[in-house]
C-alpha cells in the first residue's frame, strides 16, 4: 500500500511539473501573440525583411531553379493571400510567404534578365566596342568598360554584353561613347580564392561584365560619342572628375572628385588605407552623410534666400519650394555621382523626406527605411548581398531605432531645453553637437562593426575619435564646398569652392592619419560563418522593428552569433586556381606559403585568417623544402604533402607523401599505383577551382572544392571540352 501510494505521488509531481511546463509555454504563446497583434502598425516594416529571405534563399541554392518553378510558386502564393484576406490570423502568414516568395522569384528575374555570355578561356585579339566608362587609376592607367561590337574569332551571339579593360598608356585618351578598337587579352572573372570566399564572378554577372583583362596598345578612335542622354551624363561626370582632381590635385583631388562623381579608382592606397584604419572608409562611399548635406545644404540655402524676400515668405510655401528643389538638386547628385546601391537608398530616403515635407507628413521614419528598402530589393535583389546595402541600412535603422526610444527622446529634449543667452546658447549648441556626434557614431559604429568584419576582417577600433574629428569637417566643409562647386562649375567659376573643398580634405586626411597612426588603429578578425551574420542581422532587426517588450528577446539570437563568430575551423592545406600556390598549416597554427611572390590569394588566405602579416613575411618554413622538382612539407605529427613541379617527381612522391598536389596531370595508371591519401592535379583543379583541405584527429583528410560551394549557377564557369582545352593552350 505505501509502494503504491509512492508510485501515485511520484506521477502527480512528474505529472504536475509536466503540466506547469505545459502552462508556462502557453502563457509564452499568449504573451507572444498579444505583443505580435498589439503592434499591427509595425507589420510592414518587416515586408523587406521578409522579401530578402526570399532573395537569401535563391542565392543558397547549389543549382539554378528553372524560373517557371518561381513563376508558379509567386501565382500560388499570391492567390492563397487572396483567398486568406478575410481569414483572421491566416492572412498574416499568407502575407509572409507571398513576400518570401516573391523575393524568390524577383530574383530569379533578374538573374534571367541580365543573363550574357562570359568569357571562358583566356582570348586575344582585337575588340571593337562603344566605351560605356572611363576611370583614371592611381597609376595613371585607364579601366575602360566596353560594350563589346565585334572581337575575333567571336561570334556576335557569344559577345559579352560588357568586358573592362586596364589600358596602361598614359597618352590614351578616351571619352565614354565613343567608339574604339583594340588589341588586348580577355580571361574569365576571377574565381574565389577559396571555397565560400568572395565571389567576384557572381557580382559582375549582375552588372553584365563578361571579361576582364588588358590592352597591348593604345586604343584607335572609330567613331564619335551618339548624342543621347546616356552618354552626355557619362561625359559630364568624366569632365566633373577631370575638373576637380586637375582643380585640388593630390589625393585630395581624387577623393574630392570621389564624393561627387563616385570615382575611386583614383585615389592613392595609402589615402584609402589610412580612411580605413581610422573608421572613415565611408566618408569614399556616396551614402546617407553625403546625400543629406548635399540635398540638405540646398533645402536649407533656398529656403533661407527665399524668406529674405518678405513678399515670398509671407504669401507662399517656401518651405515646400525648397523642398521641391531640393529633391531635384538631390536626383541630379544620385545621376552624377553613379547611382551606387548606397546611393540608390539614401536618394530614396531623402526624396520621401523632401516628399513628406512637401505633403506635411513626418519627414523621417522606420516606415520610410523599409520602403526604400522594398524598392531596392525589388530593382536589384543582388544588392541583399553586398556590404554597401546591408551596411547601410544596418546603420539607418539602428540610428532610427535609438532615437525613437523613449531614453533617447528624453535625452534630446534635455539636450535642446532651455532658454540661454548668446554664450551660453553657443556653448549649447557646440556641446550638442559633439554629443550629437558622438552618440551618431557610436550608434552607427555597433550597427556597422559586425558587418564590416564579416566583409572586411577587419575593424577599425579607434573609429569615433576619426569621426569625432573627421565628420565636423566633411560637414562644414568638405560638402558645402561640393555644392558650391557644383552650382558654380557651370559658369567657370569654381576655382574658390575647389579651393575651400581641398582645404577640409587635407584636413580630413590629417586626422585620418593621425588615427591610423595610433597602435593596434586596425584590429584583422578572423573570418565568420554565414550563420553569425544571419543571426546577428535577424538580432537586431527583431530589437529594432518592434516596440515592445518582447523585442528584447533579439538579444539571445545576437549573443549566439558573437559566440559562433570563431567556431569555424580554418582550413590545413589551401590551394588556389591555377595550382602556382599554396599554403600549408603548421602546427603553430598559421600559415605558410609555398611561394614568394605578391599574390591576391595569399593576401586574402592570411585576411580571412585574421593574420597580420605580408604574403612575403610568410614564405618558407623549416619544415618546408623546396628544389627545382618541388616542394615537401615535413612536420612531425602532421601529414607529408608534396607539390611536385613536373612529372619526374611524382613517382617518388606518390610513394611517400600522404598529400600530393601536383601542377601536371596524373595518369590513371600512377594513380592506381599511387600510395597518398589524396592525390590533385591540375585537372583536378580545372574542374573544381581552388580547394581547401581539413585533417581530423583520427588522420583521415577531407576536401571541399569551390565550383563545390558556388554549385551549378549561371555565374559559374562551365567546364569546356577537351577540344576547348588544346583551343585554350593553342591562343595561350
Amino acid at each position: 500500500m505505501t509502494a503504491a501510494t509512492d508510485v501515485e505521488s511520484d506521477e502527480a509531481v512528474n505529472g504536475g511539473e509536466e503540466g506547469a511546463a505545459f502552462s508556462r509555454l502557453r502563457q509564452l504563446a499568449s504573451y507572444a501573440a498579444t505583443s505580435f497583434f498589439g503592434e499591427t502598425d509595425r507589420w510592414f516594416l518587416w515586408s523587406p525583411v521578409l522579401l530578402g529571405l526570399g532573395i537569401a534563399f535563391y542565392f543558397s541554392l547549389s543549382f539554378e531553379p528553372p524560373l517557371w518553378v518561381a513563376l508558379v510558386a509567386l501565382s500560388v502564393s499570391g492567390g492563397g493571400l487572396v483567398f486568406a484576406l478575410r481569414r483572421g490570423a491566416a492572412r498574416v502568414f499568407a502575407a509572409a510567404l507571398f513576400c518570401m516568395v516573391l523575393g524568390f522569384a524577383l530574383a530569379c528575374i533578374r538573374t534571367a534578365a541580365v543573363a550574357a555570355p562570359v568569357i571562358q578561356k583566356p582570348w586575344n585579339g582585337e575588340i571593337e566596342g562603344r566605351v560605356v566608362e572611363v576611370e583614371r587609376t592611381e597609376r595613371g592607367a585607364l579601366a575602360v568598360t566596353l560594350e563589346p561590337l565585334s572581337m575575333d574569332r567571336v561570334a556576335t551571339m557569344d559577345l559579352p554584353a560588357r568586358v573592362r579593360l586596364q589600358v596602361r598608356f598614359p597618352e590614351a585618351v578616351i571619352e565614354p561613347g565613343e567608339t574604339i578598337r583594340v588589341r588586348g587579352r580577355l580571361m574569365p572573372p576571377p574565381e574565389p580564392v577559396e571555397p565560400g570566399g568572395f565571389d567576384y564572378a557572381r557580382q559582375v554577372w549582375f552588372e553584365g561584365l563578361g571579361g576582364v583583362g588588358f590592352a597591348f596598345a593604345a586604343p584607335e578612335r572609330v567613331a564619335p560619342p551618339p548624342e543621347d542622354w546616356t552618354t552626355a551624363l557619362a561625359r559630364l561626370r568624366h569632365s566633373i572628375t577631370a575638373r576637380v582632381q586637375n582643380g585640388i590635385g593630390g589625393a585630395s583631388g581624387a577623393i574630392a572628385a570621389a564624393l561627387i562623381t563616385g570615382e575611386q579608382r583614383a585615389i592613392p592606397e595609402w589615402a584609402a588605407e589610412d580612411l580605413r584604419k581610422a573608421g572613415l572608409a565611408h566618408v569614399l562611399s556616396i551614402s546617407g552623410l553625403h546625400m543629406v548635406l548635399f540635398g540638405g545644404s540646398l533645402f536649407w540655402l533656398l529656403r533661407a534666400g527665399l524668406a529674405l524676400v518678405p513678399a515670398i515668405a509671407l504669401r507662399y510655401p517656401i518651405k515646400k519650394w525648397g523642398a521641391a528643389a531640393a529633391l531635384v538638386g538631390s536626383t541630379g547628385y544620385l545621376l552624377i555621382s553613379g547611382a551606387e546601391v548606397a546611393t540608390q537608398r539614401s536618394w530614396i530616403m531623402i526624396a520621401l523626406m523632401f516628399v513628406a515635407i512637401i505633403f506635411d507628413r513626418p519627414a523621417l521614419s522606420m516606415r520610410n527605411v523599409a520602403l526604400a528598402a522594398l524598392l531596392v530589393l525589388v530593382w536589384q535583389p543582388e544588392s541583399l548581398l553586398g556590404a554597401s546595402f546591408q551596411m547601410s541600412f544596418a546603420a539607418v535603422v539602428g540610428l532610427i531605432a535609438c532615437y525613437e526610444s523613449p531614453l533617447a527622446q528624453r535625452f534630446t529634449a534635455a539636450m535642446n531645453g532651455g532658454t540661454d543667452g548668446p554664450i551660453f546658447g553657443s556653448l549649447r549648441f557646440a556641446f550638442n553637437y559633439v554629443a550629437g556626434v558622438l552618440l551618431t557614431t557610436t550608434i552607427a559604429g555597433f550597427a556597422t562593426g559586425a558587418y564590416a568584419a564579416f566583409h572586411f576582417d577587419r575593424v577599425a577600433l579607434y573609429g569615433m575619435a576619426g569621426n569625432l574629428g573627421a565628420l565636423p569637417i566633411v560637414s562644414v566643409l568638405v560638402m558645402p564646398a561640393a555644392l558650391a562647386t557644383m552650382v558654380l562649375m557651370p559658369f567657370g567659376a569654381e576655382a574658390p569652392a575647389l579651393w575651400v573643398m581641398g582645404k577640409g580634405v587635407d584636413g580630413m586626411l590629417w586626422v585620418a592619419h593621425e588615427v591610423a597612426g595610433w597602435q593596434g588603429a586596425d584590429r584583422l578578425v578572423a573570418s565568420a560563418p554565414m550563420a553569425s551574420l544571419a543571426l546577428l542581422t535577424l538580432g537586431g532587426l527583431w530589437l529594432s522593428l518592434w516596440r515592445g517588450g518582447w523585442r528584447f528577446a533579439g538579444i539571445a539570437p545576437m549573443a549566439l552569433a558573437i559566440a559562433l563568430w570563431g567556431s569555424p575551423a580554418r582550413p590545413d592545406l589551401l590551394v588556389a586556381p591555377d595550382g602556382g600556390l599554396a599554403a600549408v598549416r603548421g602546427g603553430d597554427g598559421v600559415l605558410h606559403l609555398t611561394a614568394k611572390r605578391s599574390s591576391y590569394a595569399a593576401s586574402q588566405w592570411l585576411r580571412h585568417d585574421g593574420d597580420v602579416r605580408s604574403s612575403n613575411d610568410v614564405v618558407g618554413s623549416p619544415f618546408l623544402g623546396c628544389d627545382s622538382a618541388g616542394c615537401v612539407w615535413r612536420e612531425p605529427g602532421r601529414p607529408l604533402v608534396a607539390f611536385p613541379e613536373g612529372p619526374e617527381a611524382l613517382a617518388d612522391d606518390c610513394a611517400k607523401a600522404d598529400i600530393v598536389i601536383a601542377k601536371v596531370p596524373v595518369l590513371r595508371q600512377m594513380r592506381a599505383t599511387c600510395h597518398a591519401r589524396l592525390v590533385v592535379d591540375r585537372f583536378d583543379l580545372w574542374r573544381s577551382g581552388a580547394i581547401a583541405i581539413y585533417y581530423s584527429s583520427d588522420g583521415k583528410v577531407r576536401m571541399e572544392t569551390s565550383r563545390e560551394a558556388r554549385g551549378r549557377r549561371p555565374w559559374v564557369q562551365r567546364q569546356l571540352t577537351a577540344k576547348s582545352r588544346r583551343e585554350s593552350s593553342a591562343d595561350q
